[in-house]
């Protein structure tokens, strides 16, 4: 039988199935193997989990130097193929992820000593590595999917952090001559091997004395988040490739500032990337907000829009603990601010992973995994992989503009602590006002993705900038394209009238025949509401006032351009209220909403046979709160409406309203669908059968 495997945007299918995209990392070599057969059938496929996955440790496989161990020859726990074997008896999939480097805590990362004194990455390193993709290729051509065996996806390296390999050769087609570099950098290199061996510069941040400039800090950041990742995840992909590996492959991606996610699936024979999210201490105070626009903007970007590696269970490296509520909170929220599934990291706990795990090194079951099959059966009953998210604002992102908070001297914006988080002011850090502004949307209940420019904007009918007043050529021209399309651009903040090299560009301003209006500074009102007014719009012609001061100022306005429109607003709409005012004033496309609206969060996916809403508690303190659905769903008597992890029906008030209490840190499913008969549990008799099985 010819088999079709498709990744792409709204899920997997094989042979036209959709499979629930939730995954289960299990590292087989550090497990007794006589264990694996139960773990994988009872525990793995027993929680539903339909997908596996594992790091493959060059150094594992290559005890000797060319001697190639795939079923255990020199280590019973080497034998991958034996492993295999049973990962496909028990009708799971697999998902390889073979370096050649894993990390995980292992020593060297992954590849033998021989590999890792030629410096990581380089390229010997990388000539070195051909030979450890020629073996596993040999075992993936064998176990693919397309040969009849579990293989489905393989990531092609792991978390790839930049390094200087191909520096020089990036600056040398760049500029072509040294001369021309040192104008664009305002230095005096002698050679192209002095500029690529200046390491102050190679950071790429702006120091207080003697700093780099602007021109050389985008060269740096082109080459390690764009450059360095695609060629060199190209170049192993190519290989896999050379040598019989046919899945498809991937790119997992860290911190923003080490990979740019959307270049990176450009890479040759890469399909996608996704990021590794680790959402630990409940995601309290400013973190919240953070880890939205890290999973929601990485949903945006992503072609298949997954989280290979996806906190479960507590690291020694200060991850906190992950207990059963935390593993339920981080799935929902990620899923709702966007992606599809994960690759929970560790499902099988390990060495220098303590605690939390679902299930234990000796295979033994912690109350986690109770959770874990409770969020898989809950997904399993909505018809998650069916579920389209209800969203049509999106909050604009452009890669330049963190790069220039990189370059001002930010790092990650979380800080490996996160007790402290919430007492910080991340404003001037954060790429302002866009960071603020963000905080508002979710303090205002307003459902929104993080967009960036180069992606399918029409997807959305209502976009956000708030950001500094400078952008490419190509992204002016993309929000030109977007507006005279049909769709409404709202500037938060002055619409940029600079490319990203700080010079004059005026291409969105002039095609959007923008003005500006008069500069003001004072205190005043909009509807009862207190603002800070910034920039007033009385004297521009063309464009109709959206709302107006106590006074009589115009503080927003709005113009028709092509199919579209645009819209100036000149005072700050930080307060939720204000905020709230200026969404109605804009007709936004909501399609739920929460009263009180300050801790809570909702997300409406849609079917034709369902209406499913996430509603997320952010506070520590229980919330009692009503949820209003805004389009007409034409309900009658006939629909039921159910919170589906206690399996209570909750009746729908007048105009689409349920009324509901939600645990602090917690999350409530809702599912609305037609009448139908009781729902039958068959999972308490399924898990007595596997106690006794196993006896």
């Amino acid at each position: 039988m010819v088999v079709k495997l498709e990744f792409k945007k709204d899920g997997l299918k094989i042979n036209g199935k959709k499979i629930l995209p939730i995954c289960a990392e299990f590292h087989y070599w550090r497990m007794d193997p006589r264990w694996w057969d139960d773990v994988l059938r009872r525990l793995i496929k027993g929680a539903g989990i339909q997908i596996v996955a594992s790091y493959i440790p060059w150094s594992v496989h290559e005890p000797i130097k060319g001697d190639f161990d795939f079923t255990g020859r020199y280590n019973p726990r080497a034998n991958l193929k034996g492993f295999l074997d049973l990962v496909h008896k028990n009708g799971l999939y697999f998902f390889a992820r073979s370096g050649p480097f894993c990390y995980g805590e292992i020593d060297g990362g992954g590849p033998p000593d021989y590999a890792n004194i030629t410096g990581g990455r380089s390229q010997q390193f990388i000539e070195f590595s051909e030979t450890w993709i020629k073996a596993v290729s040999a075992v993936w051509k064998e176990y693919s999917i397309y040969n009849g065996g579990p293989l489905i996806y393989l990531q092609v390296d792991n978390e790839i952090c930049p390094a200087d390999t191909w520096w020089r050769e990036f600056l040398q087609q760049h500029y072509q001559n040294i001369e021309t570099l040192n104008q664009a950098w305002g230095t005096s290199f002698s050679s192209f091997e002095q500029a690529a061996s200046d390491q102050r510069i190679f950071k790429g941040k702006r120091e207080k004395i003697g700093g780099i400039s602007w021109k050389s800090a985008l060269d740096v950041m082109e080459y390690k988040t764009r450059y360095f990742p695609v060629t060199y995840g190209g170049t192993l992909a190519k290989m896999f490739r050379k040598y019989g590996t046919d899945v498809p492959m991937m790119l997992n991606n860290t911190f923003l500032f080490l990979q740019d996610w959307y270049s990176m699936q450009r890479a040759p024979e890469i399909i996608s990337g996704g990021p590794d999210h680790y959402g630990y201490y409940l995601i309290p105070g400013d973190s919240y907000y953070w880890d939205y626009l890290y999973v929601s903007l990485s949903a945006n970007i992503c072609n298949f829009p997954w989280s290979p590696e996806f906190q479960c269970g507590s690291g020694m490296m200060g991850f906190g603990p992950a207990t059963s509520q935390h593993q339920k909170m981080i799935t929902l929220f990620s899923l709702a601010a966007g992606l599809i599934g994960m690759n929970y990291y560790m499902f099988v706990e390990r060495e220098r992973w303590e605690g939390y795990c679902p299930v234990t090194e000796n295979g033994k079951i912690r109350p986690e995994w109770f959770t874990h099959r409770h969020i898989v059966r809950v997904l399993r009953e909505i018809d998650w992989v069916n579920l389209k998210k209800q969203n049509q604002i999106g909050l604009l992102w452009h890669q330049e503009h963190y790069w220039e908070y990189l370059y001002n001297g930010g790092g990650i914006i979380q800080p490996d602590d996160y007790t402290i988080v919430a007492s910080k002011n991340y404003g001037h850090l954060a790429q302002e006002p866009m960071w603020l502004y963000l905080k508002t949307l979710i303090d205002t209940d307003t459902d929104f993705g993080m967009v960036d420019v180069r992606t399918d904007l029409s997807l959305y009918s209502l976009l956000f900038y708030a950001a500094p007043p400078f952008m490419s050529k190509e992204a002016q021209q993309q929000l030109v394209d977007y507006v005279k399309g049909g769709g409404k651009l709202v500037f938060l903040s002055p619409p940029p009238h600079l490319d990203v090299e700080k010079n004059e560009c005026r291409i969105l301003i002039d095609s959007l025949r923008l003005s500006q209006g008069d500069k003001v500074n004072i205190k005043t009102q909009i509807n009862g509401l207190k603002i800070h007014l910034l920039e007033v719009y009385n004297n521009l012609t063309n464009f109709q006032p959206l709302l107006k001061t106590v006074e009589g100022k115009v503080a927003a306005c709005c113009k028709k351009v092509g199919k579209g429109e645009v819209v100036l607003v000149g005072f700050s709409a930080l307060e939720v209220r204000v905020f709230q005012l200026l969404l109605e004033a804009l007709k936004a496309p909501l399609f739920v909403r929460s009263n009180p609206s300050q801790f809570i969060h909702t997300h409406l996916f849609r079917s034709r046979e369902r209406v499913v809403i996430f509603a997320i508690n952010r506070h520590t303190e229980a919330v009692n709160t009503t949820i209003k659905i805004i389009p007409d769903l034409k309900l009658t008597g006939e629909y039921q409406c159910e919170e589906m992890f206690t399996h209570k029906m909750l009746p729908i008030l007048k105009e689409q309203v349920i009324k509901l209490t939600i645990p602090g840190k917690d999350v409530a499913v809702i599912e609305i669908k037609k009448r139908s008969q009781q729902r039958v549990d068959l999972d308490r008799d399924k898990l007595i059968q596997g106690y006794f099985e196993r006896v």
